[in-house]
């Protein structure tokens, strides 16, 4: 009797220990999954991408009480593929990029927030002054640089735009594709492209800091509004944490170097965004055959 008393007093505490085990277990693993990963394409170094999100990671940390990971990516394409592979919760994708992953994944990508501005982005054609290049069908016989293929701003748009003036892209002008929007307007300030098609806020950039002079390099066309960027999450993440992401954006400007961060993520404010806000971008897509 006294043995099988011993032997059941020592199994329950086997199984105290067990579940005490199992309940740090289980902590230590909440604590891990505790994380926020997040990802941009850079529009400049790497490493100065990354610090420009610094202040911007702080926030979220602080006010989410979640550990933010930033994610180093080295392309649009990769944060996107960073996103679908679940190597990122967090993304900065551009509008042909929310589109195509919407496709990729069957539909579970949920845009959450975008800055205001990009409500009403728009691409800009340039050529320089003694070009002779008006309207966009001056442009057949001509170079035009534009940036690459998943580019929302620098390719899909001003494509768009060609066509819906007349002009073939393949077949009425020569495509000189460069890397950046940087390289697109050095390559009609050099005259290695007649002209040249950009976003708008960056050219009003480069204008603003003295990059480009112009009164050498002029606008000649600007194509209407889309909608561009967006901060992204898979749809099932979305469900349980997405409002609160976006809650932390929304109120940026109240929150103590708000501002600040604000001005280094090119915006005045973000505001909530939904699908069918991409509706342009996404024709655009399936006109050039980019939309998978």
């Amino acid at each position: 009797m006294v043995v099988v008393m011993a032997m059941a007093m020592w199994t329950r505490r086997l199984g105290m220990a067990a579940l005490l085990a199992g309940m740090a277990l289980t902590a230590v693993t909440a604590q891990a999954q505790a994380v926020l990963r997040v990802a941009m394409a850079p529009d400049d170094s790497p490493a100065d991408q990354a610090a420009r999100f610094e202040p911007l990671g702080k926030v979220l940390e602080e006010r989410l009480k979640l550990r933010i990971k930033w994610v180093p990516v080295a392309s649009e394409a990769f944060a996107m593929r960073a996103l679908l592979n679940r190597e990122a919760d967090l993304v900065w994708l551009n509008g042909l990029s929310y589109v195509q992953s919407v496709q990729r994944s069957g539909r579970k990508v949920t845009p959450l927030v975008q800055r205001e501005e990009d409500l009403k982005a728009r691409s800009v054609f340039i050529t320089g002054a003694n070009t002779g290049i008006r309207k966009l069908q001056d442009l057949k016989g001509r170079t035009l640089s534009l940036g690459p293929v998943s580019s929302t701003a620098d390719y899909l748009m001003p494509r768009s735009a060609l066509l819906a003036a007349k002009v073939r892209p393949d077949a009425d002008l020569k495509l000189s594709p460069a890397t950046h929007a940087q390289a697109i307007v050095a390559a009609v300030v050099a005259g290695k492209a007649d002209a040249g098609a950009l976003s708008l806020q960056t050219w009003e950039r480069m204008v603003a800091t003295k990059q480009v002079d112009p009164a050498a390099v002029k606008v000649f066309f600007t194509t209407p509004t889309y909608t561009d960027h967006t901060w992204a999450m898979l749809t099932d993440a979305a469900d349980g944490s997405g409002k609160a992401v976006a809650g932390v954006f929304l109120v940026l400007e109240a929150v103590g170097g708000g501002r600040d961060i604000l001005k280094q993520q090119g915006a005045h404010r973000f505001v909530e965004t939904k699908p069918a806000a991409y509706d342009a971008v996404r024709a655009s897509a399936v006109e050039a055959g980019l939309d998978q």
